[in-house]
């Protein structure tokens, strides 16, 4: 069993229910005129009875009327994104390791196995889903709903090195726009709630579970620039250092958590990590080190487990 911790519930990262179009988009909340309103309330109506072709004179109308309007181009963004998708099930006598989603069942000989659903996008709906939140982009370069939408579209087909680099390019303008955020109807991204830092850390954590090769190491290289530009916030070591031990970096992976318990020595998680790690690169005299601090947590469940990994290693 994999024993690192990465710090999901200091940010209380909870599973959303999956929509086929992203809801981020759909919020109503803080609108700039009821006359945006009435064409953001207008655009999903339309969507959710699938008048496709009505949406697309609506937009064609909308685009018209305001060109440069960032609600405007989320519309697009969602119409296309909606097009690309392409359900599929498939039966297989083994479970494909890309399978999330399925039930057991048989076939029409009556041989045992699993009936596969599986999402894809089609690359010509798609590409136009970009070009347009890539024109929206170029008219509203804060919008940074824009920029994670388009990030999650690249995750979910699977495209993990244009998806690192749409968020590498987003810490650097974070750096350059000194984090001043615009979110879903040009609201301040701060008053919408929105936290810069757990996003990025929510997006290291997808690339891990994926547990592929090509996850993981866009979750290293982005845990870099999180480092880099966020050299205070102590998760961004410690993601970077679950990073190199997916990898079998321990060293680099102990150097890393070092620093995160040098910024906040109340985290136990940081120091049970310090911990494991000590004792998995045979170090064990600042294992018992760092056990004996963890010992001495108010949290039970970190206390006894310390007490019994340093009966064991005596």
């Amino acid at each position: 069993m994999f024993k690192y911790i990465l710090i999901e519930n200091i940010y209380n990262l909870k599973e959303k229910v999956k929509k086929l179009i992203f809801i981020i988009f759909c919020t109503l909340l803080f609108a700039n005129s009821i006359f945006a309103e009435r064409r953001i309330v207008e655009f999903w109506n339309l969507m959710g009875e699938k008048k496709y072709d009505e949406v697309e004179i609506f937009l064609g109308n909308w685009e018209q009327e305001s060109k440069k309007d960032a609600e405007l181009y989320v519309a697009y963004f969602n119409f296309y994104l909606q097009k690309a998708i392409q359900n599929q099930m498939t039966f297989e006598t083994e479970l494909p390791p890309d399978c999330k989603n399925y039930m057991k069942g048989q076939n029409e000989n009556g041989e045992e196995g699993y009936m596969c659903f599986i999402t894809k996008y089609d690359d010509e709906m798609s590409n136009k889903a970009f070009e347009y939140i890539d024109k929206g982009i170029s008219y509203n370069p804060k919008r940074l709903d824009m920029y994670f939408g388009k990030a999650h579209f690249y995750y979910l087909r699977k495209d993990y090195k244009n998806q690192c680099e749409v968020l590498k390019k987003v810490f650097d303008l974070d750096k350059k726009n000194k984090s001043k955020w615009l979110w879903a109807n040009n609201t301040s991204a701060k008053e919408a709630g929105v936290d810069f830092e757990k996003n990025m850390h929510g997006y290291i954590g997808k690339w891990l579970k994926e547990k592929s090769e090509d996850s993981i190491n866009y979750a290293k290289e982005l845990s870099v620039e999180f480092v880099k530009y966020y050299s205070k916030n102590p998760v961004a070591y410690n993601d970077a250092a679950i990073c190199c031990i997916y990898s079998n970096d321990l060293k680099a992976a102990k150097e890393y958590l070092k620093s995160a318990y040098e910024l906040d020595k109340s985290d136990m998680i940081i120091l049970a990590n310090l911990a494991y790690i000590s004792e998995d690169l045979g170090e064990t005299e600042d294992a018992k080190k760092y056990y004996k601090l963890l010992e001495q947590s108010t949290d039970e469940q970190y206390s006894s487990m310390a007490k019994r990994k340093l009966e064991s290693l005596q």
